[in-house]
């Protein structure tokens, strides 16, 4: 598709995006000259810079005669004006992930000391395994995540109901670099999420697709959140 941008920032693949969203990452930040960027999943990677029309002042490659390459390697100039074809139309899988195993890292420990005992490593596989089927997905509209190890749950959140999310690093975390976003919403099923356990600049820049999404979705729908004393 001409409007399925991916981006490479932090060592890890962030899409597919409309133009319209990797616009928006432009402007929060979160998407940068030095990012790669294509039009395909597998390639070809390009900076960013060489975008036309992403960044306000884009810096230009020189080229052996010193006349600057505003598009490369055929990805096109993103245009002024958005077109009708550029809106969003559809649900797209922007990321998902799992929590770290440190979360288990106690757990390990204690039965290791008494892994004589047999019980305790049965103890500490089912707990590694719930852990390994704990699955995190955040599309342009929901935020699920899909848990169990024998039975499969999965729980949604709408994200234009997203009232307020905070970046935890809990110093046992902040040993490991990992960190936990904490999400606050008007769901009723779902007033509390949380992602546990990820990189911590990962999970920045995560906060920050979510609360672009939510902005979006709020605008598109026309819905405020109003809270009554």
């Amino acid at each position: 598709m001409a409007d399925a941008w991916h981006i490479v920032s932090g060592g890890r693949k962030w899409g597919p995006l409309t133009t319209t969203q990797l616009r928006q990452f432009a402007r929060q930040g979160m998407v940068t000259p030095a990012c790669k960027v294509s039009q395909g999943p597998d390639g070809p990677w390009v900076s960013a810079n060489l975008v036309q029309g992403l960044f306000p002042e884009p810096v230009p490659m020189a080229t052996p005669g010193n006349q600057p390459i505003p598009v490369a390697f055929g990805v096109p100039a993103i245009p002024n004006d958005e077109s009708p074809s550029s809106k969003d139309h559809g649900e797209r899988l922007l990321w998902q992930g799992r929590p770290s195993q440190v979360v288990n890292l106690g757990t390990f420990i204690l039965c290791g000391i008494f892994c004589w005992l047999v019980v305790p490593v049965f103890v500490a596989l089912w707990r590694w395994l719930e852990v390994r089927c704990l699955l995190y997905e955040l599309t342009n509209q929901r935020f699920r995540v899909t848990h169990g190890v024998l039975g499969r749950r999965m729980d949604e959140l709408e994200l234009y109901r997203v009232k307020d999310m905070v970046f935890e690093q809990p110093f046992f975390l902040r040993l490991f670099s990992l960190a936990n976003i904490l999400i606050a919403s008007s769901d009723i099923a779902t007033p509390r999420a949380a992602i546990r356990a990820l990189p911590a600049e990962e999970a920045r820049q995560l906060r920050e697709t979510i609360r672009g999404c939510v902005e979006s979705l709020r605008d598109k729908k026309r819905v405020r959140e109003v809270d009554f004393q």
